[in-house]
C-alpha cells in the first residue's frame, strides 16, 4: 500500500513521524555521541566498523578451515566475536609501544613485504596490476593495504624485539629431549560395561532413570511450510537470444576474448633511494651504466650479471620477469620494455625504483578470441542471465498476488502457480523438498516467520522462494511409552556402566591398600611408551596420561580411569628414565621447539603486563550484544 501510495501526503507525513521516532530514540546513527566506538585503548578509539571488520576476517578464516562448516553455535563455542575486539585492543597496545620506543617501517621494508608476497606475484614476479586487482576485489584501497601491511611490519618488529633475549640453554634442551623420551610401562584391569551380560532392568530401573534424564529426548522444534520456488532452469526454455544480442554483447565486452601484446623480459636494477640526492643518483646512472656495459659485451650471460648485480627481489632468478602487459609495470619501464626487439638490451632506464638495464627475450603478439568460438558460451551466459531475470519478475507478481490472498495456497491456485507443502522439519535439517543446497537457509528464514507469517522474496544460489509459515511444533518431552525403546537400552547402558565402574573402585582399593591385583583378574600388561602415545599401541590415550604421574612412591592411580573402552585400574610396572645418547640429533630441532614455547610464554606476559598497564574501555552494548548471542 505504501508503495503504490508513495507520492500520497498521507504517506510522506506518516515516513516523517517514523524518521522523527528514529532520531528521538536515538536508533539511527549518531557519529557525533560515541556511538561508532566500540573500544578505547588509552583514549585511541576502535570503532564498530573496524571491529566488524576484524570479526568478518576471523569468522571467514575458521570458515575456510572448517570447509564452510561453521554454525552459529560454534561461532558462540570459539567466542569468535570476543577474540576479535581482543585482537583489535591488543594490536593497538602494541602499535603504541612501538611508537613510544620510536620504531619505524622504512618505505623500502615495506615494499619489500609486499612484492614479496606470492598472491601478488605471476611466475614468482610482483605483478601491480594483479595487486590493485585482488585489493579492488577485496574492498581495499592501495593506500589502506599499505597502511595495514605498515602496521603488521611495526607489530612484527615490536614483536622479535621483545622476544630478542629469550635463549634456550643446553641444560633446558636436554631436560625436555629427557621429558619427551621418558618411558613408562604399566598393568592394568579393565571393566567393560558392553561385557557384563547377565545385569537386567526392571520397569521400575527404567521409569526411574526417565525421570532423571527425560531432556535427552525432548524433541526439537518444528515447522511446516508452504513455498513457491522460480528457479532459472525453469524459465530458460522460454528465452531466445539472437545473434544480434551475441555479437553485441561479444562488442560490447571485447576485451574478455583478447590478450594485450605481453613482452618476456629480464632486467637488472640498481636501486636508487627515496629522497636521494642528486649526487647519489648519478652514482647510481654510473653503476647502471656499468651493468648496461657488461650486459652488451660480447658473450655476456644477462642472467648471470642479474644474479651477480641486481637489487631487485628478481636477483636470484636472474632477473626473470616472465610476460608482462604494458598495465602490470610502472610507465618508464613498460614503454621502453615494448619498443624494444627480442634479443635487444635498454640503456639505464629511470623509474621510482632506480635505474633498470632490460633485455627483452620474447615479445608475444595480441590475440583475440573470435566470435564464432564463443557464440555458445555468450548464448548460454545470455539465456541464464535473462531467465534469472524472468524468474524474479514472476516471484514478483506472485507476491503482489500472495499479499492480495489469505494464503500462499489460495495465492497459487488463482494465478496457476505450483505451491509445495513440506513435511515438518527441525532447524538443523531443512525441509527435504527444497534442493539441498538451500536447505539450511530456508529452514533458518522458516523459522524467523510466526504462523502464518510469509516471507519477502528470498534469493538462494540464483533461486527465488516465497515462503509462508504453516504450522510449528514447540519443544517437548516425549511420554515415556512413546520413545521406551531408546529409555530402556540407556538405562541398561547406565546400569551396566555404574556396575562397572562399582567394580573398579573396589579394585582400586584393595590396590591402594598394597596388595597385589587379585587371582584370576584379566590383568594386561603394556610396552614401555612414550608420553606422546608413541609405541602405546591401542592403549587409551587417558591411561597413557596417568602413567606418568605415577612413579615408586604412587605406584597406583589415586582414582579409576574412564576411558572410551571402560574404567580402567592402573598401576605403574616400570618407569624409564633416558640417557642422552640420542641427544645429538635431536637437540637441534628440540632447541628450537623450547625456544618458541618459552618465546610464546614470554610474549603473553608481556602482553597481558601492557593490559594491566593501560586504560581500556568497552562499549556496554558489546558485552549485552555477547550475552544475548
Amino acid at each position: 500500500m505504501m508503495r503504490n501510495n508513495a507520492g500520497s501526503w498521507i504517506i510522506k507525513i506518516l515516513l516523517g513521524v517514523i524518521v522523527l521516532v528514529f532520531v528521538f530514540l536515538g536508533l539511527g546513527p549518531d557519529r557525533n555521541n560515541g556511538s561508532n566506538i566500540v573500544a578505547e585503548v588509552n583514549k585511541t578509539v576502535i570503532s564498530w566498523d573496524d571491529y566488524r571488520l576484524a570479526y568478518n576476517e576471523l569468522v571467514d578464516g575458521y570458515r575456510r578451515q572448517l570447509g564452510g562448516n561453521l554454525s552459529e553455535e560454534m561461532i558462540k563455542m570459539f567466542r569468535l566475536r570476543d577474540q576479535a575486539l581482543e585482537s583489535l585492543i591488543t594490536s593497538e597496545l602494541m602499535i603504541q609501544e612501538a611508537s613510544r620506543l620510536k620504531l619505524q617501517v622504512t618505505d623500502e621494508e615495506l615494499e619489500k613485504a609486499i612484492v614479496d608476497l606470492p598472491y601478488f606475484q605471476r611466475d614468482g614476479i610482483f605483478n601491480m596490476e594483479l595487486y590493485e586487482a585482488l585489493l579492488r576485489q577485496n574492498g581495499l584501497t592501495v593506500p589502506q593495504f599499505e597502511a595495514q601491511q605498515r602496521k603488521s611490519l611495526l607489530i612484527s618488529k615490536l614483536r622479535n624485539m621483545v622476544e630478542s633475549g629469550v635463549q634456550a640453554t643446553d641444560g633446558e634442551t636436554q631436560e625436555l629431549y629427557k621429558y619427551k623420551n621418558t618411558q613408562a610401562s604399566v598393568r592394568y584391569a579393565l571393566m567393560d560395561p558392553a561385557s557384563y551380560k547377565s545385569i537386567t532392568v526392571d520397569e521400575a530401573y527404567v521409569t526411574a532413570f526417565y525421570s532423571e534424564n527425560g531432556e535427552r529426548y525432548k524433541t526439537d522444534p518444528e515447522v511446516k511450510i508452504s513455498f513457491m520456488r522460480f528457479a532459472r532452469e525453469d524459465f530458460r526454455d522460454g528465452v531466445t537470444v539472437t545473434d544480434e544480442e551475441v555479437a553485441g554483447f561479444y562488442q560490447a565486452n571485447l576485451g574478455r576474448y583478447q590478450t594485450p601484446e605481453t613482452v618476456e623480459a629480464r632486467h637488472i636494477l640498481i636501486k636508487v633511494a627515496e629522497g636521494a640526492t642528486d649526487d647519489e643518483t648519478a652514482e647510481a646512472l654510473k653503476r647502471a651504466e656499468e651493468v648496461y656495459a657488461k650486459a652488451t659485451a660480447e658473450g655476456s650471460d644477462f642472467s648471470a650479471l642479474a644474479r651477480d648485480l641486481s637489487e631487485g627481489p628478481s636477483a636470484s632468478k636472474g632477473g626473470e620477469l616472465g610476460a608482462f602487459d604494458r598495465s602490470s609495470m610502472v610507465k618508464p619501464f613498460a614503454d621502453a620494455a615494448f619498443a624494444m626487439k627480442a634479443g635487444e638490451v635498454s640503456e639505464p632506464v629511470r623509474t621510482q625504483f632506480g635505474w633498470h638495464v632490460i633485455k627483452v627475450e620474447k615479445k608475444n603478439p595480441a590475440t583475440e578470441t573470435s566470435l564464432a568460438k564463443v557464440t555458445d558460451e555468450i548464448r548460454a551466459a545470455l539465456v541464464d542471465e535473462q531467465a534469472e531475470t524472468d524468474a524474479y519478475s514472476a516471484s514478483e507478481d506472485a507476491f503482489d498476488m500472495v499479499l492480495g490472498s489469505e494464503s500462499i495456497k489460495e495465492a497459487g491456485v488463482t494465478a496457476q502457480l505450483p505451491v509445495t507443502e513440506s513435511d515438518f522439519f527441525a532447524s538443523w535439517k531443512g525441509p527435504e523438498a527444497v534442493a539441498s543446497v538451500d536447505r539450511m537457509r530456508i529452514a533458518k528464514d522458516a523459522f524467523g516467520l510466526e504462523v502464518g507469517g510469509i516471507s519477502d522474496i528470498l534469493e538462494y544460489n540464483g533461486t527465488y522462494y516465497i515462503i509462508q509459515s504453516m504450522e510449528k511444533t514447540e519443544a517437548v518431552i516425549p511420554e515415556l511409552a512413546t520413545v521406551k525403546e531408546r529409555v530402556a537400552a540407556d538405562a541398561l547402558t547406565q546400569a551396566k556402566m555404574q556396575k562397572a565402574e562399582g567394580d573398579a573402585r573396589a579394585l582400586l582399593a584393595l590396590l591402594k591398600d598394597g596388595k597385589d591385583f587379585p587371582e584370576g583378574s584379566q590383568v594386561t600388561e603394556s610396552p614401555l611408551f612414550t608420553r606422546d602415545g608413541k609405541d602405546a599401541g591401542d592403549l587409551d590415550r587417558k591411561v597413557v596420561e596417568v602413567a606418568f604421574g605415577l612413579n615408586a612412591t604412587t605406584p597406583v592411580s589415586d582414582t579409576v580411569v574412564k576411558g572410551n573402552g571402560g574404567y580402567y585400574v592402573v598401576a605403574l610396572k616400570e618407569k624409564k628414565i633416558p640417557s642422552l645418547d640420542g641427544y645429538a640429533d635431536a637437540s637441534e630441532a628440540l632447541k628450537a621447539e623450547l625456544l618458541a614455547s618459552k618465546r610464546r610464554d614470554v610474549m603473553t606476559k608481556w602482553i597481558e603486563e601492557l593490559r594491566d598497564g593501560a586504560e581500556i574501555k568497552r562499549d556496554p552494548r558489546f558485552d549485552s550484544t555477547e550475552e544475548e548471542q
